[in-house]
C-alpha cells in the first residue's frame, strides 16, 4: 500500500493546495493521503483565518483521507522544529512518502543535502554560531549564509520558504533513518508570500487572506475550489487575523512583570522589555510590529514570540507528540481501522476521553482562539465537534 504524507497549514484550502494534492497522488500513486495540519496557530506565528474544523472539512472534502493534527507547541516553531515534529507524526502513521512543495523542485537535491549536514553538522554548526555572535543579522538570514559557506555546491536557495521547509522533511528524515520517500514539486504561478495576483486562478494564501479579510469571500472565489467556497459560505464566524488578538497582546504585556515575560518560549536577550515598551505606544498589531522589527529579528520571529507570551507558552513546557484526527474519509476510516494497533503514538478522536495532560496545550490554544466574541460558540468545539467523516 502507497501511503502519501503531506504537511500543511490549508489557510485556507485553495486551488494551489488542490494542483498539490492532484500531483502527491499521481507521483506517488498513493492509496492513501495522510495530512498533518497546523490547528488554531500557524507556523508563522499567526491565528487560523478560520478555524482548524473548517480547514479540516476542506481538507477532506477535497481529497485528503485523514487529517491530522499538528500540536500548536509545534506548530508555531521554527522551520526546523515544525518540519521535524511533522514528520515524526507522519512516520507514526505509517506513511512511506513525503510530498511537498518547493521553489527549487528537486527532491534529490533535498535528499543530498540533508545527508552532507549530517557528514558535516559540527562544522555548520560553528559557522553558524559564529554569524549569530555578531548580531548583525536575524537567525534565517545566518542560517542561509552558513549553509551557502559549508555547503556551496547545493543549488537549493534556503531564503525560499518551501525550500527551508523541504531541507528540514529531508533531514528528519535522514536523521531519523524513516523509511520514507521524498518528492517535490515546484511551486508555480504563485510564491508563497506573494501579495500580488498575476495568474487567473492561483494566488498564495497571504494574498487569498488579505482579500478574504479586506473583500470577503466573493473577492477570493476565483482562487478557491468549490469544495472551499461552500464551506466558507456555511460558515457563520468571522475570518480572523492578529488584529482580533492584540488586545489581549497588549493586556499582557501591561501588566506582567518582564520576568514573567522572560519564562516564555522564543523570549530571550531582553526583547520583552522591547516589547512592553512597544504595547505601552502602538494602537494595533501592525505599529507593533514595526515598532519592535529589527535586523536581529524578522517579522515571523516577532510573531512566533508573541503567540508564545499570548498563548503563555513557558519554556519548562514539553511538547508530547500524539495523533489527534480531525476528519477522515472512508478510504482513511479503513486504513485507520486495519492499522491503529500499528500505530506508536497516542491516537485521539474523543477529546474527553484522552489524558488531560496530553491536550492541555492545544485546548489552551482553542481558548484563545476562540476569545474574540464572534468565536464564542467554538470555545468548547474540542469537545463537542466529532471528527469529520465522509
Amino acid at each position: 500500500m502507497n501511503v502519501t504524507g503531506i504537511i500543511v497549514e490549508y489557510n485556507p484550502f485553495h486551488n494551489g493546495h488542490a494542483l498539490h494534492l492532484k500531483a502527491a497522488r499521481e507521483a506517488t500513486d498513493a492509496d492513501v493521503v495522510i495530512a498533518v495540519m497546523s490547528g488554531s496557530f500557524v507556523q508563522r506565528g499567526e491565528p487560523a483565518i478560520v478555524p482548524k474544523w473548517e480547514r479540516a472539512q476542506m481538507a477532506i472534502d477535497a481529497g485528503v483521507d485523514i487529517v491530522i493534527e499538528l500540536p500548536v507547541l509545534a506548530a508555531t516553531q521554527q522551520a526546523a522544529v515544525f518540519a521535524e515534529k511533522a514528520v515524526e507524526l507522519l512516520a507514526a502513521m505509517r506513511v512511506n512518502h513525503l510530498f511537498f512543495g518547493s521553489e527549487h523542485g528537486d527532491s534529490e537535491a533535498f535528499v543530498q543535502l540533508s545527508e552532507q549536514m549530517l557528514k558535516q553538522h559540527d562544522e555548520f554548526a560553528h559557522t553558524l554560531q559564529h554569524l549569530l555572535q555578531r548580531k548583525e543579522t536575524s537567525y534565517p538570514v545566518a542560517f542561509a549564509t552558513a549553509l551557502r559557506s559549508v555547503f556551496s555546491n547545493t543549488s537549493i536557495d534556503v531564503t525560499k520558504p518551501n525550500n527551508i521547509l523541504g531541507f528540514h522533511y529531508a533531514l528528519a528524515i535522514a536523521k531519523n533513518q524513516f523509511a520514507i520517500q521524498l518528492h517535490t514539486m515546484p511551486r508555480a504561478h504563485a510564491g508563497f508570500h506573494d501579495q500580488a495576483i498575476t495568474h487567473p486562478s492561483i494566488a498564495s494564501a497571504t494574498a487569498i487572506r488579505r482579500l478574504l479579510l479586506e473583500q470577503g469571500l466573493e473577492a477570493a472565489s476565483h482562487y478557491l475550489p468549490a469544495t472551499t467556497k461552500a464551506i466558507l459560505a456555511a460558515y457563520h464566524g468571522p475570518f480572523i487575523s492578529w488584529a482580533d488578538y492584540y488586545p489581549f497582546l497588549q493586556y499582557r504585556l501591561l501588566t506582567a512583570e518582564p520576568a514573567e515575560l522572560a519564562a516564555n518560549r522564543l523570549v530571550s536577550e531582553g526583547i520583552e522589555n522591547r516589547f512592553q515598551a512597544a504595547a505601552q505606544k502602538s494602537s494595533d498589531f501592525t505599529a507593533f510590529l514595526k515598532s519592535v522589527q529589527t535586523k536581529r529579528y524578522s517579522n515571523a520571529r516577532i510573531q512566533r514570540t508573541a503567540l508564545h507570551i499570548l498563548l503563555h507558552h513557558l519554556k519548562s513546557e514539553h511538547y508530547q507528540p500524539y495523533l489527534r484526527i480531525l476528519g477522515m474519509s472512508a478510504a482513511g476510516r479503513k486504513y485507520m481501522t486495519t492499522w491503529k494497533k500499528e500505530i506508536p503514538l497516542p491516537i485521539v478522536s474523543t477529546v474527553s476521553k484522552a489524558p488531560a495532560e496530553l491536550l492541555e496545550l492545544d485546548l489552551r490554544a482553542t481558548a484563545v482562539y476562540t476569545l474574540p466574541v464572534a468565536l464564542q460558540d467554538y470555545r468548547q468545539a474540542d469537545f463537542t465537534r466529532p471528527p469529520y467523516l465522509t
